[in-house]
């Protein structure tokens, strides 16, 4: 059986919280309820973003790397494969990436070590509420799921 980690965890483990990991942990949830007691799957991640990171922890990617592949369309879309042949697919809906201009500035500061303060402290307060939203988001508005 799977072992769904705690949202704590995931999100200790990806260095912040934030919406992408909140969407990532939901599909995380529902990939490893699917899963159920088989351990040997096989996950096609199709992104970069947030949510990988909470499939890789709750997969146990670290100490089974062969269990991913990621193939970077830039979309936020995972296959999951069962040996049966069974397969999981789970594909972010169109326009559920939860950001704004103000934030993207924000973060571009910040990357840029240009931030004040006050910026920060802005960026935060903007990622939190964001958070806050995607948790109170169901899961059915978030992400497609279909079984093959």
């Amino acid at each position: 059986m799977v072992q769904i980690p705690s949202f704590e965890t995931i999100a200790q483990s990806h260095g912040h919280t934030c919406p992408g990991i909140v969407l990532g942990y939901k599909i995380a949830v529902t990939a490893a309820r699917w899963v159920g007691d088989c351990d040997d799957v096989r996950i096609t991640a199709h992104t970069t973003r947030c949510p990988l990171d909470a499939l890789q922890v709750t997969f146990d990617v670290k100490n089974h790397p062969e269990r991913m592949t990621v193939e970077d369309t830039g979309t936020v879309s995972f296959v999951i494969t069962k040996p049966d042949g069974s397969r999981l697919f789970i594909d972010e809906l169109p326009g559920t990436h939860l950001t704004s201009d103000e934030l993207t500035e924000l973060k571009k500061k910040a990357a840029a070590n240009t931030a004040t303060p006050a910026d920060l402290k802005c960026m935060n307060e903007i990622k939190d509420e964001l958070f806050k939203v995607m948790q109170a988001i169901p899961n059915e508005k978030l992400f497609v799921v279909r079984e093959e």
